[in-house]
């Protein structure tokens, strides 16, 4: 084989090469094709394959080697593979051929190779032919165009479209986000990554309310994806590095830092608030010295003539208001069981309630009281819940009564039936305060829990929450929730919530129901909250703290600076030093004066304070502990209701003009 590819490339070989294929022409006649084809296999590489075209006359044939087709050879270079030596192969010298009879026309074999790819063979000896080595051998007829080769299953692979290599991948990333709500995992939080005792992954916020859901339609707790048997128990937590999560902690610094500009905000504002108000005071005194200056530069007689008839204006304007005192006007018996914590006067009703201990072991628990304003007597009981009641509500619109217990629910009742309409649950949380709004948000009711969170229900939707608000850094009991209408600071209202140690306003946007909460700049801890909406002002009870060493009991108004809600204070009411109880007072206003009434715990006694006078004008001794005070306006005059442990009494509101 390796002698007849030297033979082959060489020119002088070629020529000896020529006279053999003559030699065989000329004896055709004599020797059959099979040993012409085995003399041209001997001299042909191997991987060379030899096809026999259609057979010509030698008149054709001869005119054809003299004039080879140049087309034929343009198509053989297109179809030569690349790799190989690109030099085409000499022809082969044609000989003239004998003269034949035309009776017998001699016809010869052509020979056509083909280049296939190259097999391995040992290298060549001869320079020149590996620099002239052929690819075809073309002796009398064009080569035919070469077959298309039939890609293997491994080239197959590798001519892969990219778009089904992106669905490869986004078929991997279905492991990657929960199956029930298609979100991904997070690290840590309430979606964290968790697995059931079939191995299957979920997030566990979502995993436990369908096994929830699962349990209550079908009384069976089942995994979604192979519906086998699962529990709570079964619920494991997960530790996964190969697994995409979602990193929650930018999150959570974001929302750190949304608190921190919150908090800075509100002490800027609050600081602007303190400027403004002592600059008035500052003010204030500026003109007194002034008039005080004038006044001596005058002389006495006429300055305190003048002094009496300019400078005494205002105070005859305080002095001209009228006085009030308190008198006891009845004091009778709810119940023997001791027990009366709460007590609500609605004027649109014209119905005054207290709550109590059942007295009816038949219904052990505590219920509602119902009491007639004009005689004070005490008419049905309304049983309400198996423990103790710590807020009540009524609604202004309807016929309606809220009560809030240390159970986890808040019931409704109609005060025309005395059933229970309705109840309302929040994640099996107790719930400790209860409010319902009015006007254009009549339908919605308010709730506090043990944690700091508040609640948002319709009415007329009792299973649905409208919306949350937990408690991110002060977890301590919400103890009242009061709704505040709409006015010219506050365009679309919103409601007040207090806590144990903090005090929050949350307000309405405009466009929606949305509420955004702001800390306002009391310091607690507190005790109770009342809102008169017809004064617009705000009467805080306070405890003792390390800044103040008596109670408080702070009366003041809601107002925006930089469009920031503070609540300017109006006046501050110091009462006893030690609050072990947690009593309510309330504000009683007359005429364009506001009265503040509240029981001190050390000294016992029930004490009435002037907010225009700033003086305390009246105090009367009490054995009983008074747990809350309450307003009420009949047309026979103004009342105060007082509740202690098991009585109510009713004090008469007297006013004279000096």
């Amino acid at each position: 084989m390796e002698d007849a590819n030297e033979d082959y490339a060489s020119a002088e070989e070629e020529e000896e090469i020529a006279e053999p294929v003559e030699n065989f022409e000329l004896i055709g006649e004599q020797q059959d094709r099979r040993s012409i084809r085995r003399v041209f296999q001997a001299l042909v590489p191997r991987n060379y394959i030899v096809q026999e075209p259609q057979q010509q006359a030698i008149g054709n044939q001869e005119q054809h080697q003299q004039q080879p087709d140049q087309a034929s050879q343009d198509q053989h270079d297109e179809n030569r593979e690349p790799g190989l030596n690109q030099e085409p192969l000499p022809q082969l010298a044609a000989q003239p051929q004998p003269r034949v009879d035309v009776d017998e026309p001699e016809v010869l074999p052509a020979v056509v190779l083909i280049d296939h790819p190259p097999l391995p063979s040992p290298p060549s000896t001869s320079r020149r032919s590996q620099a002239d080595e052929p690819a075809v051998i073309s002796l009398d007829t064009p080569s035919p165009p070469k077959k298309r080769k039939r890609l293997s299953i491994a080239d197959k692979s590798l001519k892969k479209s990219p778009e089904t290599k992106a669905t490869i991948v986004d078929d991997e990333d279905d492991g990657l986000t929960c199956p029930i709500c298609l979100d991904s995992w997070e690290m840590s939080g309430e979606h964290r990554l968790v697995s059931l005792r079939c191995g299957h992954l979920f997030g566990e916020s979502c995993i436990r309310r369908w096994l929830n859901e699962s349990q209550r339609q079908s009384s069976v707790k089942v995994c979604p994806q192979c519906k086998t048997k699962a529990a709570f128990k079964d619920i494991r937590h997960l530790y996964a590095k190969r697994i995409q999560m979602l990193d929650t902690d930018i999150r959570e610094q974001l929302e750190a830092e949304r608190r921190r500009t919150q908090t800075l905000t509100t002490e800027l504002a609050t600081a602007k608030l303190a400027h403004t108000l002592t600059s008035e005071k500052l003010m204030l005194m500026q003109k007194d010295y002034e008039r005080l200056k004038e006044l001596v530069r005058a002389g006495g007689g006429r300055g305190a003539f003048g002094g009496d008839g300019a400078g005494s204006g205002g105070q005859k304007s305080i002095h001209m208001l009228p006085t009030h005192r308190l008198y006891m006007e009845k004091n009778f018996e709810i119940t023997r069981e001791p027990g009366c914590r709460v007590l609500l006067y609605s004027a649109k009703h014209s119905m005054l309630v207290a709550s109590q201990k059942s007295a009816q072991n038949l219904f052990p628990g505590y219920g509602v009281r119902f009491i007639d304003p004009p005689s004070f007597k005490p008419l049905h009981f309304l049983h309400t819940s198996a423990l103790l009641i710590r807020d009540v509500a009524f609604s202004e619109s309807q016929h309606l009564l809220t009560v809030a217990s240390r159970e986890p629910k808040i019931k409704i009742f109609d005060i025309r039936t005395r059933l229970c309409s309705s109840m309302f649950t929040a994640h099996d949380k107790m719930l400790w305060s209860c409010a319902l709004d009015r006007n254009e948000r009549e339908h919605f009711l308010y709730g506090g829990d043990l944690r700091g969170g508040v609640y948002i229900y319709d009415l007329r939707f009792p299973e649905t929450i409208l919306c949350e608000f937990q408690a991110e850094e002060n977890f301590s009991p919400v103890i009242h929730i009061v709704p505040v209408p709409p006015n010219k600071t506050f365009i679309s209202g919103g409601f007040l919530v207090c806590q144990l140690t903090a005090l929050t306003f949350y307000e309405y946007a405009s466009a929606s129901d949305t509420a955004v909460p702001t800390r306002l700049n009391v310091d607690g801890p507190f005790l109770s909250m009342q809102y008169d909406s017809v004064q617009d002002t705000l009467l805080i009870s306070a405890r003792s703290n390390p800044n103040s060493p008596q109670s408080r009991f702070i009366l003041g108004r809601l107002d925006k600076i930089d469009n920031t809600p503070v609540l300017k204070v109006k006046a501050t009411i110091y009462g006893s030093k030690a609050t072990p109880i947690m009593t309510r007072p309330t504000q009683l206003g007359v005429e364009d004066n506001t009265l503040v009434v509240g029981y001190l715990q050390d000294s016992k006694q029930l004490m009435m304070h002037d907010v225009r006078r700033e003086e305390r004008v009246q105090t009367m001794p009490v054995n009983e502990v008074i747990y809350d005070i309450c307003p009420v306006a009949t047309q026979a005059g103004s009342y105060l209701a007082a509740l202690t442990d098991n009585k109510c009494r009713v004090y008469k509101v007297n006013s004279s003009k000096r």
